[in-house]
């Protein structure tokens, strides 16, 4: 064995009991290190967990939302189970509190607050906002108190508190502007001369914005270095669909807008219009094919000029129409629409009694082609069916709805209610009431006469009233579904038509009725029914009609926008609101723009349609290269568009160049988008609003001496993004 000698020639003594000790307190060392990195690596793979599990749990809830617009039926508890899947808990809430309050200016932004906590320490709180045009907001925080398993041996607490937070956002309407024009160049918004433009909604120029203080602008002015925003007068407004905007000051909880120079470029949303390729039919126009007035059915139209005349009307079926060679409308005396209304409409004002609309729809623009009808009395028929008033005798109050049903025939788009035969069933506001007074002792029916048939109408429906014309429009009662003169049905929809197409006159009287009290009189509209048996009335789906339902909705006052109050006599009244159209709720308006087909059960009441695919009735213009548009403010054009078109009423594709013109009058309005990347619009107007939605174009200029407002509403604008995370 070799020894170790210190130089002195001196052997050492033994030293080994010190090292021990050194060794002992390095792994104590080592152990705390070796802790630290456990439970910090722990700590980070539960940090990521949670953060993987908030980001999915908050993308599902924009989603669910966007597709069904229920928060605690569908939205939270999906996204809760999202959650609970990620992170394997598998045991479920041992707790769930829900909490709603209300926020911002005004309290009035609707915000819900759900804490739920989890066995093994888990908790997670959502915050839902409805932030309106900003869209729905989710926050979803989780937190984990997670369990140490080495820094506790060490005096430290036995857990730590880990987070993850991730936020959420849908139906965000901030970069859908009213009015957007995708060129670069200078002035590619122009606003000269005397003109007035008032715009609800944001003005977005990618070039610069050349405007004066006759742009009244709701919201803020964006445009590119040089542009002159600051020149625009700001007005009040707030996120409601149809705001009347009014100069400031301004109310509390209203917004006043502002300049925003310089502004990014907004890129061209490059929407589609997929559903061309299944309207191609080669159609023409065939003057008053159904007496005064003419039905146009959808497919590839030659040149197109809607001219003047006595009774240029023109009822436009559902479905695109493809303008191969420019459309033009510029004559007093013309009307196209696929507006389906009641003949003699009746005064908003006065729903349930004998005053009638201060202008019919289809007579506006001087074409005299709304409906009419009479009621008489026919006495004589046997005992058994002849009419029972409660006193012996008595007036009935009597009003009719247009009603028809309509396809639409893209199966690409799903769901598809209206695909299949016989579609999807259209049912106009009632009409004004007509009166008739009948004696037990006469043994009496009445008689419905069309004397002019509804621009539109396959059907009518009739309601009694067994009190008259009393103004109580909830006491009139649905009776039977008569086919309107010159369709038939072999008993049921579709209608068809049948010719010579008769279009009303005293002789033409509604017959044969279904539905609802069979009369059993040949010939005659409403008999063998007991006055008591029309009482009480009940409001019903919006899809059905039996006996003793209420009818659809009463029409609103005209519209009031950038001439408020509106010129007396010059307007016509507007439909009914968007509503869902299950009892308990009224339906709404059950025809035209604020209908979907249909809402869903449960629906969200303030977006009933929020989830729909369908709008029936509605129609799109296509413009291929080379055709342009041309209204006048002499002629007259009013449509609406729908969600299967996402509502882009006007559509030409971005190598279609053309100078539109859009001179629309008192009497026209396109209800939905007009998505023209590539071509050029001149905009002027009157009294009416004639764009409710959005304009999106290459440039766009407002001269003259005229007014005209563009009402940026959300429920006819395209579809906002869908859920993504921003934080």
């Amino acid at each position: 064995m070799r020894m170790f000698m210190r130089k002195d020639g001196k052997q050492g003594g033994p030293q080994g009991g010190q090292a021990i000790v050194l060794i002992a307190l390095l792994i104590l060392v080592l152990f705390g290190m070796l802790g630290l990195a456990v439970d910090s690596g722990r700590a980070y793979v539960d940090r990521r967990d949670q953060q993987s599990a908030v980001d999915a749990s908050a993308l599902a809830a924009g989603d669910w939302y966007e597709n069904f617009s229920d928060l605690y039926g569908s939205t939270l508890p999906n996204a809760k189970a999202v959650y609970q899947s990620n992170l394997h808990l598998y045991g479920g809430p041992t707790s769930d509190v829900d909490t709603t309050t209300f926020v911002g200016v005004g309290n009035s932004l609707q915000q819900d607050t759900d804490i739920v906590t989890y066995g093994g320490g888990y908790a997670l709180t959502i915050v839902a906002t409805n932030t309106q045009f900003n869209g729905y907001q989710f926050v979803f925080t989780s937190t984990h108190q997670l369990p140490l398993a080495f820094m506790q041996l060490f005096g430290g607490n036995p857990n730590i508190t880990i987070n993850a937070t991730a936020t959420a956002i849908v139906g965000n309407q901030r970069q859908t502007p009213a009015l957007l024009t995708l060129s670069t160049d200078r002035c590619s918004l122009n606003l000269t001369g005397a003109a007035t433009l008032t715009l609800l909604g944001d003005a977005y120029s990618n070039g610069t914005a050349c405007v004066d203080p006759n742009l009244q602008e709701a919201g803020n002015c964006y445009g590119a270095a040089g542009s002159n925003c600051s020149s625009a007068t700001y007005y009040c407004y707030n996120s409601t669909p149809g705001f009347v905007p009014y100069p400031p000051p301004c109310n509390p909880g209203d917004t006043q807008g502002q300049p925003v120079v310089p502004a990014p470029t907004l890129p061209d949303p490059a929407y589609l219009a997929p559903s061309v390729p299944y309207y191609s039919a080669a159609q023409f126009y065939n003057p008053n094919n159904r007496g005064t007035w003419t039905e146009m059915y959808p497919g590839q139209y030659g040149t197109f000029h809607l001219s003047g005349g006595s009774g240029s009307c023109a009822f436009l079926n559902p479905g695109v129409y493809n303008w191969t060679n420019d459309y033009k409308s510029d004559a007093t005396g013309s009307l196209l629409s696929n507006e389906l209304k009641a003949p003699r409409e009746q005064n908003y004002t006065a729903p349930g009694t004998t005053s009638t609309a201060g202008i019919q729809f289809w007579n506006m623009n001087g074409t005299n082609c709304a409906g009419d009808f009479s009621v008489t009395v026919t006495n004589g028929l046997p005992g058994a069916l002849g009419l029972k008033h409660r006193s012996g005798a008595g007036n009935w109050g009597i009003e009719l709805t247009s009603v028809r049903w309509d396809r639409f025939i893209d199966p690409t788009i799903g769901p598809n209610p209206c695909f299949g035969s016989p579609g999807c069933r259209r049912e106009s506001a009632p009409s004004a009431c007509v009166s008739a007074g009948t004696d037990d002792v006469s043994s009496a029916a009445l008689d419905v006469h069309i004397l002019k048939d509804a621009p539109g109408a396959q059907y009518y429906n009739v309601y009694v009233n067994p009190n008259g014309c009393d103004g109580l429009q909830d006491n009139f009662a649905f009776v039977n579904r008569f086919l309107a003169p010159g369709w038939n049905d072999f008993g049921g929809p579709p209608a068809f038509t049948i010719g010579p197409y008769p279009n009303g006159g005293a002789g033409v009287i509604l017959s044969s009725g279904v539905g609802g009290y069979p009369c059993g009189a040949p010939g005659h509209t409403v008999c063998a029914i007991n006055y008591s048996a029309l009482s009480p009335t009940s409001l019903c789906f919006a899809q059905t009609r039996v006996s003793n339902c209420q009818a659809p909705d009463n029409e609103i006052g005209p519209q009031c926008f950038s001439s408020c109050p509106p010129p007396a006599g010059l307007l016509s009244q507007e439909n009914g609101a968007f509503s869902l159209q299950y009892p308990p709720y009224t339906g709404g308006d059950v025809a035209n723009e604020n209908y979907c087909q249909v809402s869903p059960i449960p629906g969200n009441p303030s977006s009933p349609c929020a989830t729909a695919k369908i709008t029936p009735g509605a129609v799109q213009f296509y413009f291929p290269n080379g055709s342009c548009f041309d209204q006048n403010a002499q002629g007259a054009t009013y449509v609406y568009s729908g969600e299967q078109y996402n509502w882009i009423s006007i559509y030409s594709p971005p190598a279609n160049t053309c100078n539109n013109t859009m001179n629309g009058g008192a009497s026209t309005q396109f209800i939905g988008t007009i998505y023209t990347p590539g071509a050029n619009w001149s905009i002027s107007g009157g009294d009416r609003s004639p764009l409710a939605g959005q304009v999106i174009c290459y440039t766009a200029s407002v001269s003259g001496g005229g007014s005209v407002g563009i009402d940026f509403n959300p429920n006819y604008s395209p579809a906002p993004p869908a859920a993504r995370l921003i934080n």
